[in-house]
Parts: C-alpha cells; sequence; structure tokens
C-alpha cells in the first residue's frame, strides 16, 4: 500500500483498562498511583493513568522510577512546561539519575500528529531523554532520540524497562508514499481506502472518485519540477516541506486530521508562513446534536502557520466548487469567510479584496482557482498554478482576516 496510515506503526494499549472510579460529591476521581492521590476523572487523567498502568505492568517499569506531571522548572528555572509522564533510570557507569523516556499524553478524540511529537520533542531538549512516546490512550508511539537530535520510530513490538535501558530496540521501516499511476488511482481497492480512510467523502458522486484520488495523490507527492523559489503575483513559494500528518480544525468546531503537504511561503506582506494543503471527506450525520442532518463531502483544505499561529485559512466543498468542461475539472470558491469571533465576513468584501490583489482571480461573478485535467495523471506542469492559486486566495484570505481583527 503506498499509504502510509497513522496506528499501524503504534503499541496498541487500548486493552489495558481495569482503572477504579472513585466518587466524591457527585464527582468522579481515579487514583493516580504513582503520586497516591486522587485525581479528578477527565478523559486525559484517564489516558495518563491508563497509560502508567501499562508502564508498570506490561513494560515492567518500576513504579518509583515514573513521574507524573513534572514540572520542567526543577530542570530549568526560566522553562513554564510541564512533562505528563517521565521515566527515569540509573546510569550504572555514573552512578546518577537520568531521563530515559518522557510521554506526552492527549486525550482519546485527539490525533497523534507531527505536532504531537514536537511538543514531547520540546520536554526533550531539557530532560534529555534517551525517548520520547506520544498516545492518546490508544495508540503509543516511541521514538529514540538520535545523535543528530531527531526521532527515530520504534516497531511495535513490546519493549520492557531493560530493553529500553539496553538500547535492544528496532526501528520502524519508514513507509513513503509514492506518486501513483493513473491505473493504480482507478483501482476500486484504493479509492475505497481513501473512502475509508476519510480523504473522500462517503456521499461525493461515484463519478469523482478517480479524479479525487488522483488529485490527493497529486497534491501530496507529485514533484516539482521547477526551481525554487515560485515567484507568483506577489507572493513566492520559498520551500516544499513534503507531507506529514496534521490535524486543524474550522470555526464551527470541526477537525481534519491527516496527510497534508507544506510549503514555505513569502506572503504578500514579505513574511514567510507555512501553507499546507490537504483533502478530506466530512461525516455524514444524522440528527447530530450540534449539526442536525448534514451529507458526507469532500473537502481541499488550505491550513496556515505562522508567528500568530495556525489555523484553517480555506475550506473549499469540491463537490459544490467544481465545474467540468470537456477534459478538465474548473475550481471555484464562492468566497465565504469566518474572521474568529468576528463572525462571517460580507461575500463582497472578500471579493473586493481579491479585486484588489488577485483581480484575475474573480471569473463570473466567483474566485476562479484554476483548473486541472481529467482522467490522466496531473504533472507539476499542469497543477502548478492551481496550487500557486490556492496559496494566493489563502494569503489573500489570511491578509483580511487579519485587518479585520486590528479594527
Amino acid at each position: 500500500m503506498s499509504v502510509t496510515l497513522k496506528g499501524i506503526r503504534c503499541v496498541f494499549i487500548s486493552k489495558v483498562m481495569n482503572m477504579k472510579i472513585y466518587k466524591k460529591n457527585g464527582k468522579k476521581f481515579l487514583y493516580d498511583m504513582v503520586k497516591g492521590i486522587l485525581r479528578p476523572a477527565t478523559p486525559e487523567e484517564k489516558v495518563r493513568q491508563k497509560v502508567v498502568k501499562y508502564l508498570v505492568e506490561q513494560m515492567k517499569i518500576p513504579i518509583e522510577a515514573i513521574e507524573t506531571e513534572l514540572l520542567l522548572s526543577s530542570i530549568d528555572n526560566l522553562s513554564k512546561l510541564r512533562a505528563d509522564i517521565v521515566v527515569w533510570h540509573i546510569n550504572e557507569a555514573t552512578n546518577s539519575e537520568e531521563c530515559l523516556l518522557i510521554i506526552e499524553v492527549k486525550a482519546p478524540h485527539v490525533p497523534l500528529t507531527e505536532k504531537t511529537l514536537e511538543q514531547v520533542m520540546s520536554y526533550q531538549s531539557i530532560l534529555k531523554s534517551k525517548y520520547v512516546a506520544i498516545t492518546n490512550g490508544e495508540d503509543l508511539e516511541i521514538y529514540q532520540i538520535r545523535e543528530n537530535g531527531t526521532a527515530q520510530l520504534l516497531t511495535t513490538e513490546l519493549y520492557t524497562y531493560e530493553d529500553l535501558i539496553n538500547s535492544n530496540v528496532k526501528f520502524a521501516k519508514k513507509r513513503t508514499m509514492r506518486r501513483l499511476s493513473f491505473d493504480e488511482i482507478n483501482y476500486h481497492r484504493y479509492i475505497n481506502m481513501l473512502i475509508d480512510k476519510g480523504y473522500i467523502g462517503e456521499e461525493t458522486d461515484p463519478a469523482l472518485h478517480p479524479f479525487l484520488a488522483e488529485l490527493q495523490n497529486f497534491i501530496l507527492v507529485e514533484p516539482i519540477s521547477c526551481v525554487l523559489p515560485i515567484q507568483f503575483k506577489g507572493i513566492s513559494l520559498e520551500q516544499d516541506l513534503g507531507y506529514s500528518f496534521h490535524t486543524y480544525g474550522n470555526a464551527a468546531g470541526g477537525s481534519f486530521p491527516g496527510y497534508y503537504r507544506g510549503f514555505v511561503v513569502k506572503t504578500l506582506d514579505g513574511n514567510e508562513a507555512i501553507y499546507r494543503i490537504g483533502m478530506f471527506g466530512t461525516a455524514k450525520l444524522i440528527n447530530d446534536p450540534i449539526y442536525g442532518n448534514r451529507k458526507s463531502y469532500t473537502v481541499l483544505n488550505v491550513a496556515t502557520e505562522d508567528m500568530l499561529g495556525y489555523h484553517n485559512s480555506l475550506e473549499l466543498n469540491i463537490d459544490n466548487s467544481i465545474s467540468k468542461r470537456k477534459t478538465e475539472y474548473r475550481f471555484f470558491h464562492n468566497g465565504r469567510l469566518t474572521a474568529g469571533k468576528k463572525g462571517s465576513v460580507k461575500i463582497e468584501k472578500v471579493k473586493n479584496y481579491v479585486s484588489k490583489y488577485a483581480p484575475d482571480l474573480l471569473v463570473e461573478d466567483k474566485i476562479y482557482l484554476g483548473s486541472l485535467p481529467n482522467n490522466m495523471s496531473i504533472s507539476w506542469d499542469q497543477g502548478q498554478q492551481f496550487i500557486m492559486n490556492l496559496l494566493l486566495y489563502a494569503n489573500i484570505r489570511d491578509k483580511l482576516r487579519n485587518d479585520i481583527k486590528k479594527r
């Protein structure tokens, strides 16, 4: 299979349960077996205690070697960070206590992404642990820190305390996506896998499936065939970061975990930001308490990361936004935009902003994002303008949001 799936590489700890719930004044608590105290039974705390139980019972780590919620100011007085779980050991050569493993804990509904790994690596830079791990109570990914400071994923085998101390571990083989031929894209099992994994909406028109499967593969792994940077209407594509696993949310509270391709872009303001593009299927909802009834469809998302944080800049409903013309599909956006707590922005205002910075994107009273060929593999030369239009339009939307928030 050409797609790396989250979870295949993980140690599964979901069966480690049997935690007693204590009740007091109508509230639920869990016993912290490390500190010997009761803690509120929050989703994250349930995972933390579940992991501690796994460390002790399955990995044979002594309870006295484990700390929970360690304030890193005890190591670096300037740090305000706090590590969820830390495992220590005695270095027999120096007879000193050293950090062996740091674990970052997330609630069960939170996907494990590159940002989760980056978070635990920030703790590792202070504690200098030999290993780091991330978990949401279902999966546990363990990484060994290499001499160059990068993290290398271990295989899914059950490692003991002694295995970790003695480096008796194996490394997972990195499975990379490859650019598929159009015949491979059209294979029904591949398309069904994309639907099952949430990259194509289950109610999206089946006639679109081959094109969407090709679009996703093109976005994630098509090589850039020209020399960088690419100058384009006031912005510049500076660097291709490749694909990685992330999650970004929208104003309605939805989230889109999965693979995005990242680009370093010099924006209209001359600053650098990371823009990530990914394609996802939304869930079909029936009598949902918040969203009610909603059909499943496929979206194209552009997310932004800069010094101010990260957010979903553009969410394009592909099912409603493309039109077929002869041998190609044309992409349009209606201009809808939400500016955080400021709420919805008038579509006419968005169009005026687009007219100011990229007037040629206004076609048929909509924002035209480009066209892509159908029934064939998409080359970078054929898709470059579409990608650059997406990046430019996302940047214009971000610029408008920032201007609105300043008022």
